[in-house]
């Protein structure tokens, strides 16, 4: 299929040529005549068929750059424009010179000037699917493999007030680790004797806390007696 394809693209280019180069030459012809009945002259006369026809081909070709380039309608409107401009003065000018009032005569005279701006469309309408056909296809954006975010140790639910602090040495407290009292002063921002309130409630927090609680306040109590 693709040589077949490559085939039938370049006799579409051909003909395309040949109807847009016959059919311009063809309008050129109806044009030079218009301008020789009408008081021009030489260079003049050979020249001004030029001015009328280029709106043609230029007016397509921006039409077929802002189709590629997906402007907005407004500055498609220009492009129109000229295109249509040209056009209608093309085809006046081709049924102006004919001397017969036959509609078949003005409409033969009117015949090269739309067949030109018609080849010119079609082969240009071709190019740009072709090029959209053969541009290649985005690579697929691979998924973002999600980062774990830092696990969460749930804050003991005795906390005795001091659900902060609980919550700031959590995972030290799932180990059962204490913390210093001197990390304690600079992690919260306290005193030494608020600093081992928190130790003794964190103590408690710990798996083994309560029985070192215990252990401690039975030393006290022996200690004081």
């Amino acid at each position: 299929m693709s040589a077949a394809r490559r085939a039938a693209l370049a006799g579409i280019a051909i003909l395309v040529a040949v109807a847009s180069l016959t059919s311009f030459a063809e309008s050129y012809r109806g044009l030079y005549a218009w301008s020789r009945e009408h008081g021009l002259n030489g260079g003049w006369a050979v020249a001004w068929p030029l001015q009328v026809d280029v709106f043609i081909a230029v007016g397509e070709l921006a039409l077929f750059v802002a189709m590629a380039d997906q402007w907005t309608r407004r500055n498609r409107a220009g492009a129109w424009a000229v295109t249509l401009a040209g056009l209608a003065v093309s085809v006046a000018g081709n049924v102006g010179h004919v001397g017969v009032h036959a509609v078949t005569s003005r409409a033969t005279a009117a015949v090269p000037p739309l067949a030109a701006a018609a080849a010119l469309a079609v082969g240009l309408g071709v190019l740009k699917r072709v090029i959209a056909a053969s541009a290649p296809v985005p690579a697929p954006v691979p998924a973002r493999t999600p980062v774990p975010g830092p696990q969460v140790h749930p804050v003991p639910a005795e906390s005795n007030g001091h659900e902060p602090a609980a919550r700031l040495f959590a995972a030290e407290i799932a180990a059962g680790e204490v913390p210093s009292i001197r990390r304690i002063r600079e992690q919260m921002h306290c005193g030494q004797p608020r600093a081992r309130e928190i130790q003794r409630s964190l103590e408690a927090l710990t798996p083994a806390g309560k029985s070192i609680a215990q252990i401690r306040a039975q030393l006290r109590d022996g200690g004081d007696a």
